[in-house]
């Protein structure tokens, strides 16, 4: 997935109708709570045009509404079609509510001649149900690309209050770090987190990408173009890891050519794990190692 994923109401036709030139290479269409419950109708209409006339260098996700509501199955029926990348499935609480999306998907594409499987899915886990089963979850369909974090809900689901006033709290970084290892043991991709709720604080916004980073989440979803370009920052490879990461793998390789599998660089050992740290930090910076 991509660093930053922005956020665009369905039900707003003037942002709709500019999402070739918003900042953003990955866009979620929203259906859900960005769109009021008599509006949903017509957002699905604009979606539905805005995924028709979609420029082909944009990523476009429709945010549909959970499983278990009523209006699941006209937002697929709406968007399920040439110009959608993949469905953003929120509420996720068990393997069956991405069972039941991954069958409605695949039967629409049938129906409309879509290569089977082109339409993706995310995960968003954003209670207490759905992090107890993230591990079930990650693994219960190939149609999943990745999982994504709901702190507003989450916390709301827990009686906690968000956004925290001191910091995330243990409970809130416990349900991360499960997404993080249920992510990486099913294959997954990094993980998304949520849009920050302060979303003209940008300070606040680097802290919080900083540390989703830091606990394995490969990126953040944006509420305001304003946000981009931090949430990217935040993500990308610093100078000084592209330093190392470049140092890394040219002596990990010139001692692989010698018959040497480890050896010390700076104090530090380097061995074939650290080597493919290295290569990953280069990869995501578009670089070769």
């Amino acid at each position: 997935m991509w660093p930053a994923m922005l956020f665009v109401p369905g039900s707003d036709e003037r942002k709709l109708g500019k999402i070739g030139t918003l900042p953003a290479q990955a866009l979620l269409l929203d259906l859900e709570d960005g769109v009021a419950a008599g509006a949903k109708a017509q957002a699905r209409v604009l979606i539905a045009e805005a995924l028709d006339h979609a420029p082909a260098e944009k990523h476009l996700w429709v945010r549909v509404n959970a499983a278990d509501t009523a209006e699941l199955y006209d937002d697929l029926h709406a968007v399920v079609r040439p110009g959608l990348e993949g469905i953003n499935l929120p509420k996720v609480e068990s393997e069956r509510d991405l069972a039941v999306v991954d069958w409605l998907i695949g039967e629409l594409e049938r129906r409309r001649d879509l290569p089977l499987g082109s339409v993706t899915l995310m995960a968003t886990l954003e209670t207490a149900k759905g992090v107890a089963r993230a591990g079930l979850i990650a693994a219960c369909t190939p149609r999943l690309r990745g999982l994504c974090f709901g702190a507003a809900d989450y916390s709301r689901d827990l009686g906690l209050d968000w956004p925290p006033e001191g910091g995330l709290s243990l409970t809130v970084l416990q349900a991360k770090v499960a997404l993080v290892q249920a992510s990486a043991a099913a294959g997954l991709e990094a993980p998304h987190d949520g849009a920050s709720a302060e979303f003209r604080d940008l300070e606040r916004l680097r802290s919080e990408a900083r540390a989703a980073r830091d606990l394995g989440f490969g990126g953040k979803h944006a509420i305001h173009p304003a946000q981009l370009p931090v949430i990217e920052a935040a993500f990308a490879p610093s100078a000084a890891q592209l330093a190392w990461a470049e140092r890394v793998t040219l002596e990990f390789d010139r001692h692989a050519a010698a018959g040497i599998g480890a050896f010390a660089l700076d104090g530090r050992m380097i061995d074939a794990p650290v080597a493919a740290r290295a290569r990953e930090v280069l990869r995501q910076a578009g670089r070769s190692g």
